[in-house]
Order: structure tokens, then C-alpha cells, then sequence
């Protein structure tokens, strides 16, 4: 079991029974904590004990009546559980409950499950020393095409490798809306039980990902005017910035690749194998990275790792962020001397 792998530890306190008094789900992947904190209830409870269950949502949760809540004892069973959802209580200071930590009760598992939380706070701190602190980040692409594919395989269906990639492409790397668009698919093939990657060009939002392809097109002829609409098309469409920064930089990843193995005269079929993207697709990022050198298209990989590192730093806003990345991206800056 790896050591800080949330999914590894929770699952492992699942199987042998041996819970912690204290968790705390967070991080920046909302399907993986929904999930695991209905594995845990599972686990912790049996489904009709309503009589050892406290549940507390939203910023007006009252600590103290928590508190007095975790120190009552269950009624005919081995525990009580609370469970506290979007608290708020973990990126303020919070004295009162990083104390009461450190005096629950054995027979009380208390679980948070929070959107904001600052490790540097004492009550986060509190909380590591008595409990399990397990953050969910977005798993890694290969990671993300297992799992789609495994989703996509069950109930007797089977799903070409070609339409995994192609729904990661139109869905992007968000688990809620890959599985969301999973469930669409099988809807949509339930007779014939395959699923292709025609069937995901014609039920998924495949017009993402074009504009995307039309956006980085736009910036390779320098017209700011056009990849700047497109990028607030996108906004319109409800796309979140993160969400197209993602695909800007997964896009410019992937054309580094492809630059690399057309220098090196890979054929078609190399390079769909070699860069995981579906064959169909090869063209289209050839024709698009002919006219760029390697190093430009390093150049440009870097300033999205650059815009997302200012937002998650509190620099800016994620979609002036993006924005500015646009125009960076038409305009890039001159390598320094040396480079």
C-alpha cells in the first residue's frame, strides 16, 4: 500500500475494520470524495441505524454542538458517527475544535468532508495527529483511461481503445462529467452492448475539444481576435477555465510529442501508438505543429504550466489567467540567450 495514497488507506481501514476516530476528505476531486465518503458510511454503519448518524452541512455548523454531539454515546451499537460537509471550519482558525481533537471519545468517528483546507492551520494540524487526513487529487491520464475503461466494460459491455481516448478528449479530465458521459454512452448502445468512437463523436460534447483545436489553430496564425472569442465561446458554453487550461496544456503536450516523432519520420501508426491518441487524430496535430519549431512548442507547454502554477498561487484569477495565456501564446516571449 502506498503511504499517502487516500484511496489505498481508506480502502485498507474498509477491510479490517480498523477505523480511525477522525477523517478529513478533501481535495480537488469532488467524484473520488462523494464515493469514498459512501464507502466509509457503508462501512462504518449499518444501513438502518439511523439512531448513531448525525449529519451537518454548510458554514452555519455550530462546533460546539458537534462537539457535544461526538461526546454522546451510541445506543445499542459500537459507534456514533457525524458526518460534516462544507463546514468551512478547516481554512479558518478554529482553537475550539482542533482542542476537542484531542478529546473524542473512542466510540465517535467524526468525518469531514471539505472544499477549502489550509494545512498551516492548527486545526488542520490537530486533526492529522488524531485521525487520517486523506486528500483526493485528479488522478493522472493513464490513471483516468484505465478508469473510463473499466466504467465503460462493465454490464456486459465492451468499448474500443479508440473511444476511450476520444471521450477523454471530449469530456476532459473532470470524473463527475466523464462518468456522466459514460452513462449517456451505454445508454446510448444498450441494444448493441459496443461502444465506438463514432458513438462518443455523436453523443459526447465533442464541441469542446474542437474549439480547443480551432483556438490553438488561431494561435499559431497569431490572430489574438479569433482564439480570444473562441476562449470566451467556451466560458459561454459554461466550460470552467481550469477546464480549458487543461486542455490547452494536454494539447500542447501532445503536439510536442508528435513534433518529436515527426523529426524522427515515425509513420502514422507509430505515433498514435506512442503519443496514445486515436489514429484519426494524427493528421490533424501534424498539419498543426508543421509550421512550429520544437522549441516554440516548448516554449508555449511551459507558459501553461506557468499560468496555472499564478492561479493556484493566488496570483490571479483563473480566467484572466487563461486569458492572458492566450495572448501570451500568439505573442510568445524570445528564448534568453543561452537557452
Amino acid at each position: 500500500m502506498a503511504k499517502n495514497d487516500p484511496i489505498s488507506i481508506i480502502n485498507q481501514h474498509i477491510k479490517t475494520g480498523e477505523f480511525s476516530r477522525l477523517y478529513l476528505l478533501f481535495g480537488n476531486e469532488g467524484y473520488l470524495i462523494r464515493e469514498f465518503k459512501e464507502s466509509l458510511l457503508s462501512a462504518l454503519l449499518p444501513e438502518e441505524d439511523t439512531m448513531n448518524f448525525s449529519q451537518y452541512k454548510g458554514d452555519r455548523c455550530d462546533v460546539k454542538t458537534i462537539l457535544n454531539d461526538a461526546e454522546t454515546m451510541p445506543f445499542f451499537a459500537d459507534r456514533r458517527v457525524i458526518l460534516v460537509e462544507d463546514s468551512g471550519f478547516f481554512k479558518n482558525a478554529n482553537d475550539t475544535l482542533a482542542d476537542g481533537f484531542e478529546k473524542l471519545p473512542d466510540t465517535t468517528v467524526l468525518i469531514f468532508c471539505e472544499q477549502n483546507v489550509d494545512k498551516r492551520l492548527r486545526t488542520y494540524k490537530s486533526l492529522t495527529k488524531s485521525g487520517t487526513p486523506l486528500e483526493f487529487e485528479t488522478p493522472d491520464e493513464p490513471t483516468l483511461l484505465r478508469w473510463i475503461k473499466s466504467r465503460l466494460n462493465s454490464d456486459g459491455f465492451s468499448v474500443d481503445d479508440v473511444a476511450v481516448y476520444k471521450l477523454l478528449e471530449a469530456a476532459g479530465a473532470d470524473m463527475n462529467r466523464l462518468q456522466n458521459e459514460a452513462e449517456k454512452l451505454k445508454s446510448y448502445c444498450f441494444e448493441k452492448k459496443h461502444i465506438t468512437a463514432d458513438d462518443v463523436e455523436n453523443i459526447c460534447v465533442s464541441q469542446i475539444e474542437n474549439k480547443v483545436f480551432d483556438m490553438t489553430d488561431a494561435i499559431s496564425r497569431q490572430d489574438t481576435e479569433t482564439a480570444l472569442r473562441l476562449y470566451n465561446d467556451l466560458l459561454m458554453l459554461r466550460e470552467p477555465a481550469m477546464r480549458v487550461l487543461y486542455l490547452i496544456t494536454r494539447h500542447y503536450n501532445i503536439l510536442l510529442q508528435v513534433k518529436k516523432m515527426l523529426e524522427e519520420r515515425a509513420d502514422q501508426k507509430r505515433i498514435a501508438a506512442v503519443v496514445k491518441i486515436p489514429p484519426f487524430t494524427v493528421k490533424k496535430y501534424s498539419a498543426q505543429c508543421k509550421n512550429e519549431t520544437y522549441q516554440n512548442l516548448l516554449t508555449k507547454a511551459e507558459s501553461c504550466l506557468n499560468a496555472d502554477f499564478k492561479i493556484k498561487s493566488g496570483q490571479t484569477t483563473d480566467r484572466d489567467a487563461v486569458e492572458m495565456l492566450i495572448i501570451e501564446l500568439v505573442h510568445p516571449k524570445e528564448p534568453s540567450a543561452g537557452a
